[in-house]
């Protein structure tokens, strides 16, 4: 393969996963270096410029000079980033190429849905990086033409590149690598990677600045280490205030609440939300889809019937191809329709179409065999044990038993008594073979003969009564032709009609009687904020906008969803601010309790504590208050969850400052107040911990700049003036 087909299939998962992720990169608009360039000439211009696509995409750049070219009227602008105009024609320019990069990788196109989530990725992703390259010029971070010269003919030349000349043995064909990068014909290629490499390395640059004042200590260090390798153990008692406490000791006063109210009033800080009720038009297959799929079946059929090879018509029509290994199916591994179908027809029989959940399906049938391992079909009933009354349970199964005997239908029996999920389908189990199911319940089975009640069979679930219905142990050699039954143009054009006039006739009259004349059912999300995911919706901005931009009662027009259309009408809408003291007295009722039966659960836990000698166990406690256990706690580290107690961070800090056989005072943790003493702790191993520093080092220095990266991310976002118009571009 030759340098630029290298390049090409680089840069290609390159751009997939930019297009995929949100990468956090940076970028400013420069002049494009001339020193290499002017040595090289105009080949591959192809890959150039779909790379360039990438290049604007990744860097949000205007590389190509199509905002000078681009119209600006208002009827043109998607969208504004700090006021600066996002034209529809350069933003649909990367939707295009973000397209073409999906269907080249799926090799499909991609439908509305799809198409939806792209634009949502591009439009996102050109925000960031239109907020980066803001802030690298702030900070006038720059890369020189001479920088990318001396990386690219220096010492250690770019990776990706380096990788493309080193040969059979390893090594790297440093002459070859000149030759190329130098020959004329590879000039747009080498413009290409020049620019890229001039975003990696401003991108290096500014992350530089921004990571300059994270630091990792030595104390954060010896944290990290003791968290993750000692090991303690300890007993415990909890002072349960919700136990020990009841709700008839706690007198609350509406002043109390009123004062409770008043002090926490920033917790009671609500952003504005909207809730949205609608009518959701699903594109799905209409009966009409169905029939065109159902004929062409019908038509593959009678060709096959006429003498055509069914392999042939196989390898042609069906969606996924046929198996040419010559594998033969066991019970079980086919679906419960064409199973069924399958194993009760003759060899060379042809079957269907079959209609399944994933479409049509022809079958012909070619061969079978006899198998190495015998399979069962199945009914049952499960009677579980309630309450712990064995007894009751075993008279009801015997019971049920003795009327399916008697000839009562079973799978009437199994839908009236069985508590399994099975019943609800007669107590079918399918197929299956041995050791799919529990011992007692197999054993039971296999033992019996086709029509024959077994049982009642104990087992950890309950009691069983099984019905045997078929025992085989043929295999069967088939081929399949698999056909999805996909949603037509005419469909789509018919759902998204039946949006815009109900849309029209909701708007004219009343949308609830309107939604019950037309038979359509009416949903409502619940309470959302702006720019969030929409309960029952999901992410979409044109939604979002309608909700915010609206008063209540206001019908909308048809929107389009991932999954169809919506047309939605605003129901209820409040603004920000601190929810009404009315609308939060009980809960603050609840939390004022909880606090006084802390309070309360502290006195108890300090006088408990104050009755023991630096000597004595828990044990004393539980003693004398047998409703005051003592628990155990096999060995932990504090860096993972503790069994009975989660990441109860006022827990595990007292831990780790307790001595070995110390008793702690009380802890006011999330469940209650612990009296905690601690049985052991491992020594600290210092070769362990210079053995593993640098490894702390790098682990914590990499969340910190993570953490603080993503944090001064978001503050981009939430500083900037966003204007997202493309709901008046996108229906």
């Amino acid at each position: 393969m030759d340098f630029p087909s290298l390049l090409l299939r680089h840069f290609s998962r390159i751009f997939n996963t930019v297009y995929t992720t949100i990468l956090q990169k940076v970028t400013v608009t420069m002049p494009l270096m001339t020193k290499i360039r002017e040595s090289l000439s105009t080949f591959f211009s192809i890959f150039a410029g779909v790379f360039v696509v990438y290049i604007v995409l990744d860097w949000g750049m205007d590389i190509t000079g199509r905002k000078h070219r681009s119209l600006t009227s208002e009827s043109q602008q998607i969208g504004k980033i700090n006021g600066e105009v996002v034209n529809y024609r350069e933003f649909e320019d990367l939707v295009r190429q973000a397209v073409e990069n999906q269907k080249n990788q799926t090799g499909t196109d991609p439908d509305e849905n799809q198409l939806s989530i792209i634009r949502d990725q591009v439009w996102n992703q050109y925000v960031q990086e239109k907020l980066y390259a803001e802030e690298a010029k702030k900070l006038n971070v720059s890369v020189t033409d001479q920088e990318i010269v001396d990386w690219v003919r220096g010492d250690a030349p770019p990776d990706f590149l380096r990788q493309q000349f080193i040969d059979s043995t390893g090594t790297f064909n440093r002459a070859r690598y000149e030759a190329t990068i130098l020959d004329p014909r590879n000039k747009k290629i080498m413009v290409t990677v020049e620019d890229f490499l001039r975003k990696q390395r401003l991108q290096e640059k500014l992350q530089s600045i921004i990571y300059a004042s994270v630091r990792v200590s030595e104390e954060e260090m010896l944290l990290r280490f003791k968290d993750q390798n000692i090991n303690y153990e300890a007993d415990y008692i909890l002072i349960d205030p919700n136990i020990l406490v009841p709700d008839t000791l706690i007198k609350v006063a509406d002043d109390d609440l009123r004062r409770y109210y008043n002090d926490h009033a920033e917790e009671f800080k609500v952003e504005a939300t909207r809730k949205l009720k609608y009518v959701l038009f699903k594109e799905e297959p209409s009966k009409s889809d169905t029939d065109d799929v159902a004929k062409e079946f019908q038509d593959i059929k009678s060709r096959a019937q006429a003498g055509a090879d069914f392999r042939d018509l196989a390898k042609t029509y069906s969606e996924v191809p046929p198996d040419t290994t010559g594998r033969y199916y066991k019970h079980g591994e086919l679906s419960p329709a064409r199973e069924k179908a399958v194993f009760n027809a003759s060899a060379g029989e042809m079957l269907g179409p079959i209609l399944e959940s994933d479409g049509y399906h022809l079958t012909k049938v070619e061969d079978f065999r006899p198998g190495t391992d015998e399979y069962l079909h199945a009914s049952h009933i499960l009677i579980r044990i309630d309450n712990n009354d064995s007894v009751a349970a075993l008279r009801k199964a015997k019971d049920v038993t003795a009327r399916a005997r008697g000839g009562e239908d079973f799978a009437s029996l199994a839908r009236q008594f069985s508590t399994d999920g099975s019943a609800s389908n007669g107590g079918d189990l399918g197929w299956f073979g041995k050791g799919k199911m529990v011992k007692p319940f197999e054993e039971a089975a296999f033992k019996a003969k086709p029509g024959q009640i077994v049982g009642p069979v104990h087992t950890q679930f309950g009691y069983h009564v099984i019905k045997v219905l078929a025992k085989d142990n043929r295999e069967v050699k088939a081929t399949d032709i698999k056909m999805s039954i996909r949603i037509g143009p005419q469909t789509k054009s018919d759902i998204s009609q039946r949006a815009k006039d109900f849309a029209y006739l909701a708007k004219e009259d009343d949308f609830a009687r309107e939604a019950e004349q037309s038979k359509y059912n009416v949903q409502e999300t619940q309470p959302f904020q702006k720019n969030v995911l929409i309960p029952g919706i999901g992410m979409n901005n044109a939604v979002n906008k309608f909700a915010f931009n609206n008063k209540v009662g206001t019908v909308g027009d048809a929107i389009s969803l991932q999954n169809g259309y919506g047309v939605f009408i605003v129901s209820e809408r409040k603004d920000a601010g601190i929810r009404p003291f009315d609308e939060l007295k009980a809960s603050i009722e609840t939390r004022v309790k909880h606090d006084v039966k802390m309070e309360k659960a502290k006195v108890i836990a300090a006088e408990l504590r104050q009755s023991l000698s630096p000597t004595d166990s828990l044990q004393k406690i539980s003693a004398q208050r047998q409703n005051l256990p003592v628990q155990h706690l096999a060995p932990f580290t504090l860096s993972r969850f503790i069994p009975g107690i989660g990441q109860d961070l006022s827990f595990i800090g007292a831990i780790s400052s307790l001595k070995v056989g110390e008793i702690s005072k009380p802890i006011e943790g999330q469940r209650g107040v612990y009296l905690v003493k601690l049985t052991s702790k491992a020594p600290f191993d210092s070769t362990g911990y210079a053995a593993q520093k640098d490894v702390l080092r790098g682990q914590l220095l990499s969340e910190k700049r993570s953490k603080y990266f993503s944090e001064w991310s978001d503050q981009l976002k939430k500083a900037a003036e966003i204007v997202d118009n493309r709901d008046l571009f996108y229906r």
